[in-house]
């Protein structure tokens, strides 16, 4: 669920994305355009300047944003018009309850009276957790010289359904935040997500649509930023549509036709082939993480690798969430059989009470009996049974875990492994507990003997991930031989390991602080102590090497770029900046190589395809660029850059029609209050024969200026001179 990315910012009218680029580009397409046509309408602009305001109504709308409309989901409500008790078996489940409002029913014992305040291990921090009427609040308290600051955060959405944790949102406008402090069930006790220490404000973090995708139905969300979306039109939890379909078409015409039996419109998950079928759990439950197209745009039945990029993880520790499909499918018994899904095992519909399955053994015994185990006749026969025991243990999974008042890195739930193997650990573990459960000396002794062993194993097992740089890793096999033996000996080295990786994330944190200050030599200092201690760190190498280029050691900046795709494949921000880097020094065939590698990486990013589309205008490749900038717009419609170079290009193609389109939308996206844009718009109309229209949004451009920018305002009238010499000849 992690959202937070450096270069990221809630976005209003305009992406601000987009706006560090603009100031590179647009200045530079201007200062190219003094040299086009343009006819200008005599007129005394020294005396009429202040009285001029552009005419809006003659800008029409130009881009459609894409994939932001419901497109036909309606929620279980409608559903349970025909099929009442199947929904109310499934509002029971972990999938409808995976998002859902705060309800004073639902709330845990941490907002009573007394238990809702957490002190941080900074002593200017703490956070108190209350209720109000019917409201929950996180309130942030920081002690300053100038007093005490409280910053008050509504909770309106909820993950998490009483089994292990639950995570709190609070609404900004559109915008939808993840609250740090989250409520342990497993430990009954308070807990916080890593937050970023140098914030001031409540330390949320921005939400991502593909978290929201995996704990809802539908959310509108608005294309082209991180983090906005219409908060009338969304549905909460993971609903009957989610696996069926949009709802809207089927209901309206079952509801016409109710003597109709088949069902119309809708998908039926037991008539699709078994990889669609696996597609369907494969949203959520693996490492389909990067898109490939809008947020909330997948239908069942369609090819979910059509819609996602999935990661392949190396380590459990890297995974995103739950990453269950893909160890399902590296098991035999996925791979030698070809019906095996996940609901040969679990049943959508019903809550896991409700199967009708006494143990997890009773799924195996579909396809298996005891007998058929190789060590059958060599265990107890009261262990013969626990096939899930031996072949699907529960670990820890260290990807999801917090920070409490006392420890680090701490993670609330085991998970069953769905990789079904011989897992020799685990048959020991399931011995072990038997022979604890035995009162004969005999047992006694077996069970310390396993005891040794397995906390051996886990031990050397955390030196291991240690000599990799696996810090996470390490953290969680010595919190598995805790659990087998709670020794001072593991203690010592779980806290040994917390500080390493402790002291990695707070050497992280400083750096963004120092880089965002533009403390750049000091920001190199601490990444390099960093990589010292983890040298396989990709966010480390990547931020280093763009530090480097900035302090012009660009043989150090190519290095460390050139090392993130090395120790991770799916991060594409080094082969950007390394294309960027080309880009600036004119290198552009070699940037279009690095900029095509990050594209594999991560498919529906607009920079790339922005920065991709620079090139290729360098190497006069324009109808590339031209598609290289729709592609852009068909993932940002907002992105103002790509606007104003679809004009340049189109107009260099003689489209000029077609690029007044993108002139006006650029002028719009900046309120008509950039001047650069506004003189491309003048130009662009001058160029279609929209004399007034020309004349209006020159002089739109100079009061900008003269507002925004005084500053400009003797450049922009010596352009508005050269501009009106160069006409002089027009007609009127």
């Amino acid at each position: 669920m992690d959202s937070q990315r450096p270069d990221s910012a809630p976005a209003t009218v305009i992406s601000r994305r987009c706006r560090p680029a603009m100031v590179l580009f647009i200045g530079g397409f201007v200062a190219a355009g003094g040299a086009a046509a343009f006819w200008w309408r005599s007129r005394d602009h020294s005396t009429n300047a202040a009285a001029v305001s552009f005419d809006l109504a003659g800008v029409e709308p130009t881009v459609d944003e894409p994939g932001t409309k419901n497109p036909g989901y309606l929620g279980p409500q409608a559903c349970a018009a025909c099929h009442a008790e199947r929904v109310a078996e499934f509002r029971n489940t972990s999938h409808f309850r995976a998002c859902r409002e705060a309800l004073a029913s639902e709330m845990p014992a941490g907002f009573a009276e007394g238990h809702g305040t957490i002190q941080t291990r900074d002593a200017a921090l703490r956070f108190e957790m209350a209720r109000t009427g019917n409201e929950f609040v996180q309130t942030t308290v920081r002690s300053t010289p100038a007093g005490e600051q409280r910053t008050n955060s509504r909770i309106d959405l909820v993950y998490g359904v009483g089994n292990a944790d639950a995570v709190y949102f609070s609404w900004r406008d559109d915008a939808l935040y993840e609250l740090p402090m989250v409520w342990l069930y497993t430990f009954n006790r308070w807990g916080a997500s890593h937050y970023h220490p140098y914030r001031s404000d409540d330390f949320s973090r921005e939400m991502t649509p593909r978290c929201l995708e995996c704990h809802n139905t539908w959310f509108e969300h608005i294309p082209g930023t991180l983090n906005r979306y219409k908060r009338d039109h969304f549905i909460l939890g993971v609903g009957c549509e989610r696996c069926h379909g949009p709802g809207r078409d089927h209901v309206a015409y079952h509801e016409a036709h109710q003597d109709v039996k088949d069902p119309y419109a809708i998908v039926r998950p037991a008539h699709l082939s078994r990889d669609r079928q696996m597609d369907l759990c494969t949203q959520c439950h693996s490492n389909a993480i990067k898109h490939k197209g809008p947020a909330f745009s997948y239908r069942p039945g369609e090819p979910l690798d059509a819609y996602y990029k999935t990661i392949v993880s190396r380590h459990t520790e890297e995974d995103h969430v739950a990453n269950q499909t893909q160890y399902l499918r590296e098991s035999k018994c996925f791979q030698k059989s070809e019906t095996l899904t996940c609901i040969t095992c679990h049943d959508p519909h019903r809550p896991t009470a409700a199967t009708g399955l006494t143990t997890s053994t009773d799924s195996c015994m579909k396809c298996h009996q005891p007998v058929d185990c190789g060590d059958h006749d060599r265990l107890p026969a009261q262990v013969r049974s626990n096939c899930v025991g031996c072949h699907m243990p529960q670990y820890i999974k260290i990807n999801v875990n917090f920070q409490t008042e006392d420890d680090d890195y701490v993670p609330p739930i085991r998970r069953y492994d769905h990789r079904i193997a011989v897992h020799p650990t685990a048959r020991q573990g399931v011995l072990r507990e038997w022979h604890l459960a035995q009162s004969d000396d005999e047992s006694r002794r077996e069970a310390a003997r396993l005891t040794i062993e397995l906390v051996e194993f886990w031990r050397s097992e955390a030196q291991r991930c240690s000599r990799e740089h696996r810090h996470l890793g390490a953290i969680a096999a010595l919190r598995e031989a805790l659990l087998i033996d709670d020794s001072s000996v593991t203690r010592d080295q779980l806290r040994a390991a917390v500080a390493v990786q402790s002291g990695v994330d707070a050497d992280w944190a400083t750096a963004l602080h120092l880089i965002e200050r533009k403390r750049f030599k000091a920001a190199a200092d601490v990444l390099v102590e960093i990589l010292k201690v983890q040298p396989n760190l990709a966010r480390a190498h990547g931020k280093l090497g763009t530090v480097y280029a900035i302090l012009g050691e660009s043989a150090l900046a190519a290095q460390h770029l050139g090392a993130v795709a090395r120790h991770d494949p799916d991060d594409a921000y080094g082969e950007s900046m390394l294309g960027w880097l080309d880009y600036l020094g004119g290198q552009f065939d070699e940037a279009l190589e690095h900029y095509r590698r990050a594209d594999e990486i991560e498919p529906f990013d607009a920079p790339i395809h922005f920065k991709t589309g620079l090139a290729l205008v360098k190497l006069d490749r324009l109808p590339e660029a031209i598609g290289q900038f729709r592609e852009v717009l068909s993932i940002d419609p907002n992105h103002i850059d790509s606007c104003v170079k679809l004009n340049e290009v189109l107009r260099r193609q003689g489209e000029t029609q077609e690029a007044l389109r993108f002139a006006q939308h650029a002028a719009q996206l900046t309120k008509f209050q950039e001047p650069d844009v506004m003189l491309v718009l003048a130009e662009t109309y001058a160029e279609v024969g929209r004399w007034p229209d020309a004349d209006a949004a020159a002089e739109q451009a100079l009061q900008a200026a003269q507002k925004g920018d005084a500053q400009r305002v003797p450049q922009i009238r010596l352009r508005i001179q050269g501009i009106r010499a160069r006409a002089g000849g027009a007609p009127h």
